[in-house]
Parts: structure tokens; sequence; C-alpha cells
């Protein structure tokens, strides 16, 4: 059966030490240090995480005459906010540039999940499983997460714990390449890490045949091409002014699938039953073709039914022969030896019949008459 999802929980940790990248130094963008609680927006997802690669803030005061942006009852009223007209941007201040988050692929991330079964007990979290991250193609392994991982990792950590490199790398993703997204300014060249990037991981669940509490899985990320991801965030302040964080960045996007079950008899018979039906059915259905629709019917025919012709079982002795004929039966039971007879042509003996008992048609294939004996020889009369 298809496993039930559960909750998936990301969150983002900074690494202990931080270090300055090339693209921090290349004169592209300036770099920006935030810690995890700022990068990651909003900071709790369900099954979903976003993770800000490039980041510009501006603030927007009331202009003069609108006393709040939260006071507007008409559409047409210039206090209306809007940070694209002219009226509004023009007393807008940037208080922060496009910038990079610097040494953002040496974040770790920590992911827990959990699923359940639809028709079964089974019921996990991926801290009691086996997992493996891998690349795109499923093929090579990434990293492994084991009871011995995990607890040489981190012992009090209630997921799997790898870096956003990490995500990158088994993806095939590299956040400096040319972003495909429609929008991306080509022209610049500009990267996924200006744009933003989309990352689907499928997490593939899959338990050990016969022990159905013995659940692995997979994590499975692919490039969503032609993607990009930004979210606007929007702050109302104190006095009447907002604040809008433009963020690009990584967008991951979990789903979890696959098969888990286990062995039930009667699914078994079931399912057994159900195949030895079909096969018959199936070899009526041939049968049927075969025998009354196909060009070769009457071959087929042939093949399959053998016609009894009865008159053969007797063979007729040639004329002038004096050797009494083939029969049927013979026996060497003597009993009544000097029962009389009459005599047929031929010279052949014929036995009698009793009590003028008209003897049955020939053309019924499956009668077999009364024995008569002659001498010491037991006939069977056809008539």
């Amino acid at each position: 059966e298809l496993p039930v999802p559960g909750a998936v929980r990301i969150t983002l940790q900074a690494p202990t030490t931080l270090t300055q990248p090339r693209y921090c130094t290349n004169g592209q963008l300036p770099c920006l240090y935030w810690g995890a609680n700022d990068i990651q927006y909003p900071s709790d997802g369900a099954g979903v995480a976003f993770f800000t690669t490039r980041v510009s803030v501006t603030n927007y005061p009331p202009p003069q005459g609108c006393p709040s942006f939260m006071n507007v009852s008409d559409p047409s009223d210039r206090c209306f906010f809007n940070p694209k007209s002219t009226f509004i941007s023009s007393n807008s201040n940037v208080t922060i540039p496009k910038s990079f988050i610097g040494d953002i692929e040496d974040y770790t991330v920590m992911i827990e999940h959990s699923i359940r079964g639809q028709a079964t007990s089974i019921a996990q979290r991926n801290g009691l499983m086996d997992g493996a991250l891998m690349s795109s193609d499923g093929k090579t392994m990434i990293r492994s997460f084991t009871n011995k991982t995990r607890m040489q990792n981190n012992p009090n950590a209630d997921g799997d714990i790898f870096t956003i490199q990490d995500i990158l790398t088994a993806a095939n993703a590299n956040l400096d390449g040319p972003s495909t997204a429609p929008g991306a300014d080509k022209a610049k060249g500009e990267t996924y890490r200006s744009s933003g990037i989309v990352i689907s991981v499928v997490i593939e669940y899959m338990n050990v045949r016969f022990r159905k509490d013995d659940i692995t899985y997979k994590y499975l990320p692919q490039v969503i091409d032609g993607n990009e991801y930004k979210a606007a965030q929007n702050i109302l302040n104190s006095d009447g002014s907002y604040t809008i964080i433009d963020r690009h960045g990584i967008r991951l996007v979990f789903q979890q699938h696959g098969s888990i079950g286990q062995f039930d008899f009667i699914t078994l018979l079931v399912n057994v039953v159900g195949a030895l039906f079909l096969l018959k059915f199936a070899e009526n259905v041939v049968e049927f073709f075969m025998l009354y629709c196909s060009n070769n019917r009457e071959s087929y025919s042939d093949a399959k039914y053998e016609i009894a012709h009865p008159e053969d079982n007797t063979n007729t002795p040639s004329s002038g022969s004096n050797t009494r004929p083939n029969t049927m039966h013979e026996s060497s039971n003597a009993a009544n030896p000097t029962r009389p007879v009459n005599q047929g042509h031929n010279n052949y003996a014929q036995p009698e019949v009793k009590n003028n008992q008209t003897q049955p048609s020939i053309t019924n294939p499956y009668y077999v008459p009364p024995a008569h004996v002659i001498g010491n020889q037991q006939y069977y009369y056809y008539a």
C-alpha cells in the first residue's frame, strides 16, 4: 500500500565557522551574514522550506498627506499602498541594497518526517529508520543515515542532518550556474543564486519483505527546470511605514511516496484464486476464437476432438474366408458350451435372441450388447 504522509519538519542551523566565499568578492553583489532564523522564511513550514540566497530591504514611509497606509477607504486614494506607483516609490528608502547571503552552502538542514500505514498498523518516524540521500538519478549515495551515523553527528537530533551543499550536489544544481527561469536577466548572466531555484525532494519509503517494522527510505532531490522563487515579506512598522524584504532563494518541496505493507495469507489466497480464474477464462476465450472464429477452425476442431465410428470396431472378413470374425472381447470362459446357435451366412455362428427381444440399433455408439457363449468362446453380437 502507499504510505500515508505524516509531518515533515525542516529547520536550518548556521555553521560554527563562516567563511567568505568567492561570490562575495567577485564584485557582483555584496554579501550579508544572517542567522538561520532570518534566512529561513517562514521559520517553520509543513513539507516545504525556503532559504534566502539574495535579499534587498526597502522602507516605504507614508507620503505627505497620508497619515497611514491602513486608513485607505477608496482604491483611488493616493495613499493606497502600491510599491510600483510613482507617488509611493518616490518617497521610499532602500535600507539594504541587493545582497547575497554569505556561505549559505555550509548551513545545515535537519529534516524530521514520519509515515503510517493505511490498512496496516505501521507508524514510524525517520529516527527509527535507515535512510540515504541519493543523487537525482537514484544511483549514487551522497550520505547515509543510520543509528551509527546519527550518534556520531548529533545523538540528540530528532532528524537527519546534512548541509545545503549536500542537497545541491544530490540535485545536480549549482547556484552560480546561469538561471533558466523565464524572468531571469540572461543578458547580465543572472544565476540561480540571484533568481532563486526550486528543488523537489521525494522521500521514497520501502519496508523489508516479511519484516513490516524494518522500513528504509531515500531522499531523491531534483531541480524543477525553469522555476525561480521569490518571497516578499511585508512588515508594518509602528510609525505607519512599510518595510518590504524582497527574498530570492532555494525552495524545497518534500513529497512522501513509496510502498509499505505486511504479509497477509487471505490476500495471497484471493490473488492466487483470481489469477487462476483469469488464466482459465483466457484459455476459454482463446479456445472459442480458435474453434468458431478462426479461418482454420476446422483444423483446430479436428485436432481437439476425436470422432469415434463404432462400425469400425467390427472387421468383416473377406468373402470365402472361414475364419471367425474379430470380436470386441474374448474369454476363456467355457460356460454353457452346448448352447444352440443359429447359423448365418458365410458359416458364422450367430447367437440366438431370447424372449424375442429386438436388438438395439448400432447408431448408439456407447451401447455394449450382452455376451453370448458359443463353444468355448464368448461373442458379442452387433446387429
